[in-house]
């Protein structure tokens, strides 16, 4: 049983390792094999959504094998693979090292902390389970994601680690830069952009993270066991699991080790028995067992099945308890047998062949260069539809866009759970959580913040992180071309027209060459002014980034409902089109 401990806890170290690397990658040096090989594909709910949203069996791979593996063997992916609950265990067990320790041992926080390190058995709120998971359903139904992703740990742990832990760090690594940099020492390089959210999102944040560690530290899994809705459905699951933990009753003393040693509050010392439904599989309780009377064994309800041993003699007294335990056992027999084994197998394969052809013709049609914007081709004003969000105290025009990859607005914020893995992803550093920019109903689902920067023209993390499918993978070539908004230039504001003055900042940056400088006013001034080639514009905010007209920037990107695609720039577009005079005859060496 040590040997089983071992592992899950070296499986634990090294997901947990993996999923708190991206959020600490201040700057974005991960290598491509860690996007290839996401382990954030291993999330239940994220796997969920991917498969509703994409239709690819393969994106649901991990709903379905850790569904599977808790009707076999439990709770395999609380135990290992939860990154919340990953993070509580972080929290809890340094805690109580620390106190454990001769200088804090004997003070308030030490005797607390004793205190909370013996746990006692609980009985499992089933009615509250079962209200959890309707819930999460009807969030899945009517597409209330947002919701949804305050009740999933993945989102959870996301919107602790992005809204808090990202930009402390990476504001940290700003302030500690500056600082060696005023005493000549260059050794820290400083971050790009502004890594810092908005403080609404940062205090919700830091609320789930306080309240999250004061439950670990108190009560272990608690939240696991109550308030999540994977945790419930799982645990459902794990009442007909083929292989649990059982107490030994003749073995065992009822000493109490394993309750006091349980972090799911699942194991019952003095009715020698073990809510498997609650049981994240620690295996806490048998490494701790003075008289190894815990095993991990087939369940005896399988025993009998398989093995067709008689029922074991049940007390008078516990009459009402064997009824109902018959009544289960022969419902499992006629839904359970030996044959029927290799049936469920050989359907979840033909699953995953099913899906895996399908996911491969998706990577095929990325890599053919069929880009998100040609899903508009020929469907008229759709594809010109101006997104409906404003944002308060801008210019009416200026309208709000989704990253490159989402493919509208509807689908992003329909499979956005709020993660906020793009938000650390982005290296302008431009997404961030919103708060009231797409409505209350979609409370930190992020949104691009071109005040703060602009889209990079050769940059696609978010499309590589995104695990639900509310950003599809674009590679750099395809991005280049994805139409996000268009462009607005209003010339009245223009400090060209207003102060009479040379500007072009806006042309200067624009990567796609949808800027063009016209001549302006009197041909004595020289001044020039921005031209918009609306259909060569991919509404990456690099010109109303640049703007420096104030309170309202002369040039704001107007973003659209649903993405299209962009044309490549042609000289013959130009407006400005100059008159070559013929070259005049000269001795001169230079033929220019």
């Amino acid at each position: 049983m040590k040997a089983l401990r071992y592992i899950r806890i070296t499986v634990a170290v090294a997901v947990f390792a993996l999923m708190c690397a991206q959020f600490l990658d201040i700057y974005h040096a991960l290598p491509k094999p860690y996007y290839r090989y996401d382990v954030v594909a291993t999330q239940f709910v994220p796997s969920l959504l991917k498969w509703l949203a994409t239709g690819a069996v393969v994106s649901g791979a991990a709903f379905i094998t850790f569904c599977v593996c808790a009707l076999l063997f439990g709770r395999a992916y609380c135990a290992s693979f939860c990154a919340f609950g990953l993070l509580m265990d972080a929290i809890r067990r340094p805690f109580f090292y620390l106190c454990s320790r001769k200088f804090l041992a004997k003070s308030k926080l030490g005797k607390f902390a004793k205190k909370c390190s013996t746990m006692k058995f609980k009985k499992a709120r089933n009615v509250l389970k079962s209200c959890m998971i309707a819930i999460a359903a009807i969030c899945i139904i009517f597409g209330w994601i947002a919701l949804l992703g305050l009740i999933d740990p993945y989102a959870l742990y996301g919107k602790t680690m992005g809204a808090v832990v990202h930009p402390v760090v990476a504001t940290l690594c700003d302030a500690t830069s500056a600082m060696l940099s005023s005493v000549g020492l260059y050794v820290i390089d400083p971050v790009n952009g502004n890594p810092q959210v908005p403080l609404a999102a940062f205090a919700f944040g830091l609320i789930v993270l306080v309240g999250i560690s004061a439950a670990s530290i108190i009560r272990g899994r608690l939240f696991c066991n109550t308030l999540c809705p994977v945790g419930a459905l799982l645990g459902f699951l794990s009442k007909f699991a083929l292989f649990n933990l059982s107490i030994d009753k003749g073995k065992c003393v009822s000493c109490g080790m394993c309750e006091r040693a349980c972090k799911s509050e699942c194991a019952d010392a003095k009715g020698k028995k073990i809510d498997f439904s609650k049981c994240v599989l620690c295996f806490n309780c048998a490494a701790n067992c003075p008289k190894k009377a815990i095993s991990y064994t087939l369940n005896d309800k399988y025993k009998r099945i398989f093995k067709a041993e008689p029922a074991p003699a049940m007390r008078a007294e516990s009459a009402i308890e064997s009824a109902k335990l018959s009544c289960r056992g022969s419902a499992l027999e006629r839904k359970i047998s030996r044959r029927k084994f290799p049936a469920i197998f050989a359907g979840i394969s033909a699953l995953f062949i099913s899906g895996a052809k399908t996911d491969a013709q998706e990577r095929k049609r990325y890599r053919g260069g069929e880009g998100a914007g040609k899903g508009c081709a020929g469907k008229g004003k759709n594809c010109a539809k101006i997104s409906p969000y404003r944002l308060a105290g801008h210019r009416d025009d200026k309208r709000l866009t989704t990253p490159p990859g989402s493919k509208s607005i509807e689908n992003f914020l329909d499979n956005c759970i709020a993660c906020q893995r793009c938000t650390a992803a982005c290296k302008a550093q431009i997404l961030k959580p919103s708060l009231g920019q797409w409505g209350l109903s979609h409370f930190m689902q992020p949104y691009m913040d071109y005040d703060q920067g602009f889209c990079l023209f050769d940059c696609h993390n978010c499309s590589k992180v995104c695990p639900t499918g509310a950003i599809n993978f674009v590679n750099l070539k395809q991005k280049r071309k994805i139409k996000l908004g268009t462009a607005v230039f209003n010339e009245d504001l223009c400090i060209v027209k207003t102060d009479g003055t040379d500007c072009a900042a806006c042309g200067e940056h624009c990567p796609v060459q949808a800027i063009e400088m016209v001549p302006f006013g009197k041909k004595s001034d020289s001044l020039y002014i921005p031209h918009v080639h609306a259909s060569v514009c991919i509404g990456c905010g690099a010109c109303e980034s640049i703007c420096p007209v104030r309170p309202h920037r002369a040039i704001v990107v107007q973003g659209l409902s649903v993405h299209a695609q962009a044309k490549e720039f042609q000289t013959s577009m130009r407006v400005n089109k100059p008159k070559y005079d013929e070259p005049a005859t000269s001795n001169s060496p230079f033929p220019f």
